[in-house]
Parts: structure tokens; C-alpha cells; sequence
């Protein structure tokens, strides 16, 4: 489960409103830090505090918050004083949900992520802190997302790969 509320979290939507766009940021390895908060208030098992990095370049830099081969449609994005909200619809292995997600960028090396993901089982809260920390490692491609196991990348996913469209 927590794989696949990251996963719906940095790869979101077709139908996007593209009134606004995301403001882009610095190409490279990105760290995240994850914590999925459940609708009884509590950290979900394994989901708090999660570390792991991704390959952005200009191409893939706003898939992994808008892509537009995701399971979510009628997805709106507004900036509201330096604020960029996401707000739609998604269907996450049968299920509809309704997502609000919040991204406060301070600067092109470093975003929050706030994120409310509603699918009638109660409210997830999801926060991120993602930060740029330097040139991808060798043999990352850009779209990679995974771990960093002894400063060695293990690859978990692809934002470009057929699954995740």
C-alpha cells in the first residue's frame, strides 16, 4: 500500500488543467522523505520516514507529479500565492479517490508535499520533503526512482515504464 500511494502521489494525471504549470526543478538526484499518516492519526506500518531518490531531468521533472498516463483524470493545478495545489480524481486498482496535494517549492533545490488522499476508508495524509542533492549516479537514468543502498542506487521503478501509465 504505501508503494502505491508514492507511486499515486509522483505520478499523477491525463486530464490536467493547465492553467498553471509547476515551476521546474534542478535536474538530478532528488532525495525524498515520506511519511503516510492513516485516518486514526497514526504513521501506517513501514511508512514513516520513508527515504528514496529519483533521476529528474526537464522531461520527466513534472511527471512525477502530473504525469499524464496516470490512473487520475480531472486533475486542476493553481498557484496561490507560491502555493501549487493538485486537486482531482484518480481509480487506484478499482477504487475511486479524491486527492488535494499542496508543493511549496523554496527554490529549484528543495519542495514540500502535502497531500489528503480520500477513498472512503478515511483520510490519508501524506507529507515529502524532497531535496536536490547532486548529479544522478551512474547507471541512473532519469525516471529512476529507488533506494540508495551502501551509496550504491537499487532500482525500485521507472516513471516511464508501461505500469505506470
Amino acid at each position: 500500500m504505501k508503494r502505491s500511494i508514492l507511486t499515486l502521489l509522483l505520478g499523477l494525471a491525463p486530464a490536467i488543467a493547465m492553467a498553471t504549470t509547476l515551476p521546474a526543478r534542478m535536474p538530478g538526484l532528488w532525495q525524498s522523505t515520506t511519511t503516510v499518516i492513516g485516518p486514526d492519526g497514526k504513521p501506517l506500518p513501514q511508512a514513516s520516514n520513508v527515504v528514496t531518490v529519483s533521476c529528474v531531468d526537464a522531461v520527466t521533472d513534472a511527471k512525477f507529479f502530473t504525469s499524464n498516463e496516470s490512473a487520475c483524470n480531472n486533475l486542476a493545478i493553481s498557484d496561490v500565492g507560491g502555493r501549487f495545489a493538485i486537486d482531482g480524481t484518480c481509480l487506484e486498482q478499482g477504487r475511486k479517490l479524491t486527492i488535494h496535494e499542496t508543493l511549496v517549492y523554496s527554490g529549484p533545490q528543495a519542495v514540500t508535499l502535502d497531500a489528503v488522499i480520500n477513498s472512503g476508508g478515511g483520510p490519508l495524509h501524506v507529507s515529502s520533503r524532497l531535496q536536490w542533492e547532486g548529479a544522478c549516479p551512474a547507471g541512473m537514468v532519469p525516471g529512476d526512482e529507488g533506494n540508495m543502498v551502501d551509496r550504491a542506487f537499487s532500482k525500485a521503478d521507472n516513471i516511464n515504464d508501461a505500469d505506470n501509465r
